[in-house]
């Protein structure tokens, strides 16, 4: 049995190492807009996870489309936040067959999360963690009603917007802090 050797000489020519720098160049000139498309990415497949798992422990909710469309909203401002909460949310909904008033609420109120943490920091200064723990709260205060209106029970509806509140305060909020404190130099 012989092991087969790479020979990396071979791609060590004169083209491959300009394309390697052209890439390195943009990366570094345009290192915001990659790490928004290097969030995205990673962020997309844990909201659509999430939102899979979330339906099989009745009446807590782990989604995370809520934590990451406000980190989103936080560091590229409040249409982005909103933005992505609506699609990546909407597409993890629809993706696994979750279509009603109370799931596209939830997405809505994601979106919404989203862009007031984003108009806190642009608008007011805030640090993330207080923007962050701010519209969770706001988003909390408005979905308990509006929850109850169109349908649920008070029981359920008190069940699902703490254990909402929960996972988005003492879960998500220190992942995302310490995620923000590692990427603040390259934001």
């Amino acid at each position: 049995m012989s092991k087969k050797k790479i020979d990396f000489r071979k791609y060590l020519n004169l083209r491959n190492v300009l394309i390697a720098l052209v890439i390195l160049l943009v990366a570094l000139i345009w290192s915001r807009y990659v790490t928004g498309i290097l969030l995205v990415i990673v962020f997309a497949p844990i909201t659509f996870i999430t939102v899979r798992y979330a339906k099989m422990v009745p009446h807590i909710s782990i989604e995370s489309n809520t934590a990451m469309s406000c980190f989103i909203g936080y560091i590229f401002g409040p249409i982005v936040g909103l933005f992505y909460g609506l699609a990546v949310g909407g597409f993890s909904y629809v993706m696994n067959s979750f279509v009603s008033i109370t799931y596209v609420s939830t997405i809505i109120l994601a979106g919404v999360a989203g862009f007031l943490t984003g108009t806190m920091h642009s608008a007011f200064g805030m640090p993330f963690a207080t923007a962050y723990f701010a519209a969770i709260i706001i988003r909390t205060v408005i979905a308990f009603p509006w929850f109850t209106m169109v349908g649920i029970s008070p029981f359920e509806s008190f069940t699902h917007q703490t254990s909402q509140m929960f996972f988005n305060l003492v879960i998500y909020l220190p992942l995302l802090s310490a995620l923000y404190d590692l990427l603040a130099p390259v934001i």
